[in-house]
C-alpha cells in the first residue's frame, strides 16, 4: 500500500511514520501498488511531505483478479488458495530491472504477504516489515470463547495460510515486527528467519497541551471502531459501568468512532452522560478534549496505534494486556492495566478521588512514549539493520 500520514485503506501510517523524520543521508524511493487506493493528488502530497518520488506499479493478472473478486466467489477462492492473496502480487521484469540497475543500498518491504517479491530481489540487502505476524493474531482469535463456528473455521484456514506462508519465508531478508511477541512467533513457526521487535513509533501529536482533567467530570474516551477487536471486552466493560452508575456524577463518557450506538444507549439508560462521535476529522484535536481512554481490547497483535495516540496527547489509559503490549509504559507508573472489567470502576474511582496523581502519571506516560517511541529513533533503528552484519 501507499504510505499516508493517516491510515488509509490499511497501515499506511506506519512507513510514512517511520520515513518522516528519517536522517538526512538516507534517500528512498518508493514503488507501491497502491493497494488502498490514494489518489493521485494524495501521492503527489505525500512525495513532498516525504521528500521522495513514489511509484505506482500496475498489479499482475493473477493478483488483480485475485483481489478484484466480490462477494461468494472472492470467499471460495480465498478459501482454496494455498497462500494469502497479496502474496501472489509480483513485481513485472522491467520493474525489477529498474531496481537492480539503481544499484540500491537496500530494499525495505513493507507487508508480511510480499516474500515473493523479496525472492524477485534476492541479492540485493533487504528488511522485511510484518508489521505483525498473521499466525499469532490467529492464534490468539481461535482463543476467544465468543468465535462461533463459521469464524472459527475460516481462522483455521487462514492460519493455515499465514504458517505456511511464514514457514517458507526467504533468509534473504532480515524482518521486522512491531511486536515481541509476533517476533517469537515467527521465529517458532521459521527458526532459519532472522527476526526482530523495534518499537512502533508515535504520530501526530499535541505538544503544547497541559495534562490537567477536568471539572467537574474527568472526560472518558473510548476511541475505535466497534469490531471484533474489541467488542466483546467493550460489552463487559460497558456492564460494568451501567451498573456502577455512581460514577457517572465524577465522569462523562465518548465514545470515538462508529458501531457504538446499542452501548451509548445502555449508558444513557443507567443515567450516564455519553455521546457518540463517528468520525473526528481532526482526530488528535479531539483527543485532546478528552482525559483517560479506556482501551478495551480483546485480540489483537502488535502495537496499538490508538494507545500511542492517546499517551502522546496527555491521555491517561486504562486498557487490557492487549491494548498496552509493546508500549514502553508499565502498570501503576504510566498507566493504568487491567484483567478483569469489574477491576475498572474501582480505579476510576481513585481516579476522581486522586486527581493530581493520575495526572502526574499521564505526564509520565507522555514523556515515556514520545522518549522510546520518537519518530526519528524507529527510523534510525529501522534504517540502520541495513548496516548491520549479514546485509
Amino acid at each position: 500500500m501507499a504510505p499516508a500520514s493517516d491510515n488509509i485503506g490499511g497501515t499506511s501510517a506506519l512507513p510514512y511514520h517511520l520515513m518522516v523524520h528519517r536522517s538526512d543521508d538516507v534517500e528512498v524511493e518508493v514503488f507501491t501498488f497502491n493497494t488502498n487506493g490514494l489518489t493521485a493528488e494524495k501521492i503527489a502530497a505525500v512525495e513532498k511531505e516525504l521528500r521522495l518520488k513514489i511509484n505506482v506499479l500496475p498489479m499482475n493478472r493473477l493478483a488483480a483478479w485475485l483481489l478484484g473478486l466480490k462477494g461468494v466467489m472472492s470467499l471460495l477462492v480465498r478459501m482454496l488458495l494455498p497462500y494469502p492473496p497479496h502474496y501472489y502480487l509480483r513485481l513485472d521484469r522491467a520493474t525489477v530491472a529498474h531496481i537492480k540497475a539503481m544499484r540500491p543500498d537496500g530494499v525495505w518491504i513493507y507487508g508480511e504477504e510480499l516474500t515473493g517479491i523479496s525472492r524477485q530481489l534476492a541479492g540485493i540487502s533487504q528488511v522485511h516489515t510484518g508489521p505483525d505476524c498473521e499466525v499469532l493474531y490467529y492464534e490468539r482469535l481461535l482463543l476467544q470463547p465468543w468465535v462461533g463456528r463459521i469464524k472459527r473455521l475460516r481462522c483455521h484456514v487462514m492460519m493455515r495460510k499465514f504458517r505456511r506462508l511464514a514457514a517458507s519465508a526467504p533468509t534473504c531478508a532480515r524482518y521486522h515486527l512491531v511486536g515481541a511477541a509476533d517476533c517469537e512467533t515467527l521465529r517458532q513457526v521459521n527458526p532459519q528467519v532472522d527476526a526482530c521487535f523495534l518499537r512502533h513509533p508515535h504520530y501526530n501529536y499535541n505538544a503544547e497541551r497541559k495534562i490537567k482533567f477536568a471539572e467537574p467530570r474527568i472526560r472518558l474516551v473510548l476511541a475505535g471502531r466497534n469490531d471484533h477487536y474489541m467488542h466483546a471486552d467493550a460489552v463487559a466493560l460497558i456492564d460494568e459501568l451501567a451498573a456502577n452508575v455512581d460514577l457517572a456524577e465524577h465522569y462523562e463518557f465518548t465514545f470515538l468512532g462508529k458501531g457504538w450506538e446499542p452501548m451509548h444507549e445502555r449508558l444513557l439508560g443507567a443515567g450516564w452522560q455519553s455521546r457518540i462521535i463517528a468520525f473526528a476529522p481532526d482526530y488528535a484535536a479531539e483527543l485532546c478534549r478528552h482525559d483517560v481512554q479506556l482501551t478495551p481490547i480483546s485480540v489483537g497483535t502488535g502495537t496499538k496505534g490508538k494507545v500511542l495516540d492517546a499517551i502522546t496527547n496527555g491521555l491517561l489509559v486504562i486498557g487490557t494486556a492487549y491494548a498496552m503490549e509493546n508500549i514502553a509504559v508499565h502498570h501503576g507508573e504510566e498507566c493504568l492495566q487491567y484483567e478483569r472489567a469489574c477491576e475498572v470502576p474501582a480505579l476510576l474511582r481513585d481516579i476522581a478521588e486522586n486527581r493530581s496523581r493520575y495526572e502526574v502519571m499521564a505526564e509520565a506516560g507522555r514523556t515515556a512514549v514520545l522518549r522510546e517511541h520518537d519518530r526519528a529513533r524507529a527510523s534510525q533503528a529501522l534504517f540502520g539493520m541495513f548496516a548491520a552484519k549479514g546485509l
